[in-house]
C-alpha cells in the first residue's frame, strides 16, 4: 500500500513531451473559446475539441505543413460551427451565407474586429506550434492526453451545453409546422371572399420572447393605446422558430421550414405575396439592407413580390444610415417608406423586414427611453436594453401606421431570438420561441366610424 502511494507522484509527473502534447492538442486551439466561455458564452464544441485532439496525435507522423493544413481546416470548421450555432444557421447555411460585403461590415464592428484579430493571432501561433513541436508531441503520454481531452469535452458540455443554441434550420426536422401566420389566422386572409384592401406583415429582426412579463408589457405598450384599441382587436401569441432570418421569412411568408433554395427548387410553396397577387393586390417588400444578402433579389419575386425596395433604393432617400454589423436604412426611416406604400391607391400586401436590431446593437441606436446602463433601467443587460429601444421604435411606428390607415390587417412577428454572446443576455429570452401580435380591424358598425378610403 505505502509503496503504491510513493509511486503516484512519479507517475503523475508530466514530461516535456506530455506538456507539449497537451498544449498543442488542447490548450492552444481551445484557449479563445475557453476564455469566451468565462466572460460571454459559446455553444458546446465537442466535435471541434475531438478534432483538435486527433490532429495533435498525428504530430510527428506526417510533414509539418500537412499537419498545419489539418489544423487550419479544423480551425475553420470550429469557427463556422460556433458562428452557425450562435446565429441559428447551422454549418452549411453559415458557409453559404458568407458574403465579402457582409464580412467587411462585420469586421468594421469593434466587437467582431477584436474577436477576429484574437482568433487570427491564436490560429497562427497554433499552426506554428504544430509545425515546430509535432515530433516532440508524438512522444507524449497518450493516456494522460486522452484523460485530459475527455475532461475538457465533459466540462465544455456541462458549461456550454444549453439548448439556447439548438434551433438551427435542421433542428426543425420531426417538428410539426407552426407559424404566427397560421396561429393568428393571418394566413387565411387571401382566401376570404372579401379580403381587406390593406394587409401588412412586419418581421422584426431578432425579436425574441422576453421571459419577464413586465418587460414584454413595456414593449407592447403602443398597442394598448386607446386610439388604436378603438380601431383594432389585438391578439398575441408565440411560435417556434428554427434557423436565422431567412428561415423566419420562409416560415411566415411561405408556410415552410425549408430554406428558400430547397423550397423554390423542390416544393413550389404557396406564399402569401403570390396568393395576394393572384387576387389583384400590389405586393411590395421593404428591407434596409442590400438585395444580394440571402439572395433576396432572386427569391422574393419567386415568393410573389412584384416590387422590392432594398438599401439600393432606400438609402438615397434617407442619407443617414444606421450602423452596426449590417449598415443600411434605419428602421425609423423605412417606416416612412412604409407609410408611402400603404397610402398608395388600390389593394396592397406590404411586407417590412426590419434591420436595426441586428446584434450587436450599439447604445443609442433606438430612441433613448429605457435608461440603458443606469440603475433605474428595467433591463439589466445594456445590449438587451438597446435592442428593446429599437423594437419600441418599430412597434410605435406600426401603431401609428395602423391608426393612420384604419381597416389594415397587420401581423408583427419575430424572426428568431437574438443571438447574443453573453449567457445572461441570452437567458433573458425564452429559447426556441418568438412573439407575434396581430391587429385585426374592428368592423365599422362596431366602431361607429366611417371607413377610411384606401
Amino acid at each position: 500500500m505505502f509503496q503504491f502511494v510513493r509511486r503516484i507522484p512519479t507517475r503523475l509527473r508530466l514530461g516535456r513531451s506530455d506538456l507539449l502534447l497537451l498544449a498543442g492538442g488542447l490548450l492552444l486551439p481551445n484557449i479563445l473559446a475557453l476564455t469566451a466561455s468565462t466572460v460571454a458564452g459559446v455553444p458546446a464544441r465537442t466535435s471541434a475539441i475531438a478534432l483538435y485532439a486527433v490532429v495533435a496525435l498525428l504530430g510527428g507522423r506526417m510533414r509539418g505543413w500537412i499537419l498545419a493544413l489539418l489544423g487550419l481546416a479544423t480551425v475553420l470548421f470550429d469557427v463556422i460551427e460556433v458562428v452557425g450555432r450562435m446565429f441559428f444557421l447551422g454549418f452549411e447555411a453559415t458557409w453559404r451565407a458568407l458574403d465579402p460585403g457582409v464580412l467587411a461590415s462585420l469586421l468594421a464592428t469593434p466587437a467582431y474586429a477584436a474577436g477576429a484579430v484574437s482568433a487570427a493571432s491564436i490560429t497562427l501561433a497554433y499552426l506554428a506550434f504544430l509545425v515546430r513541436a509535432g515530433p516532440a508531441m508524438r512522444r507524449g503520454s497518450r493516456a494522460v492526453f486522452a484523460a485530459a481531452a475527455a475532461a475538457l469535452m465533459i466540462g465544455d458540455g456541462l458549461a456550454n451545453g444549453t439548448t439556447a443554441y439548438d434551433f438551427g434550420a435542421l433542428a426543425s426536422l420531426g417538428h410539426p409546422f407552426e407559424s404566427a401566420s397560421l396561429a393568428s389566422g393571418f394566413d387565411a386572409l387571401p382566401d376570404r371572399a372579401h379580403p381587406p384592401r390593406r394587409v401588412v406583415m412586419v418581421v422584426v429582426e431578432s425579436l425574441g420572447l422576453l421571459r419577464d412579463p413586465a418587460q414584454r408589457a413595456i414593449l407592447a405598450a403602443p398597442f394598448e393605446a386607446p386610439d388604436l384599441r378603438r380601431l383594432y382587436t389585438v391578439a398575441t401569441g408565440t411560435t417556434a422558430f428554427f434557423g436565422a432570418t431567412a428561415s423566419g421569412e420562409m416560415r411566415e411568408l411561405c408556410g415552410t421550414y425549408r430554406t428558400y433554395d430547397e423550397a423554390f427548387l423542390r416544393d413550389a410553396p404557396s406564399c402569401l405575396p403570390e396568393r395576394f397577387a393572384a387576387r389583384g393586390y400590389r405586393t411590395v417588400s421593404l428591407h434596409g439592407f442590400h438585395a444580394g444578402f440571402y439572395h433576396r433579389a432572386r427569391w422574393y419575386p419567386q415568393a410573389g413580390f412584384q416590387r422590392s425596395l432594398f438599401a439600393e433604393a432606400l438609402e438615397p432617400r434617407f442619407p443617414h444610415p444606421c450602423g452596426g454589423p449590417f449598415p443600411g436604412a434605419c428602421d425609423t426611416d423605412v417606416a416612412q417608406a412604409m407609410a408611402v406604400e400603404m397610402a398608395a391607391p388600390g389593394p396592397a400586401f406590404v411586407y417590412w423586414l426590419t434591420l436595426s436590431s441586428h446584434v450587436p446593437v450599439a447604445p443609442g441606436t433606438g430612441t433613448p427611453r429605457q435608461h440603458c446602463g443606469e440603475p433605474e433601467s428595467r433591463f439589466a443587460d445594456r445590449e438587451v436594453c438597446a435592442m428593446v429601444e429599437v423594437w419600441q421604435d418599430v412597434f410605435e411606428a406600426v401603431a401609428r401606421l395602423a391608426v393612420a390607415h384604419p381597416g389594415t390587417e397587420i401581423l408583427l412577428v419575430g424572426d428568431h431570438a437574438p443571438p447574443l454572446w453573453r449567457r445572461s443576455a441570452r437567458d433573458a429570452f425564452a429559447p426556441g420561441r418568438v412573439p407575434w401580435i396581430r391587429l385585426s380591424p374592428i368592423p365599422v358598425a362596431a366602431t361607429g366610424m366611417a371607413a377610411a378610403k384606401p
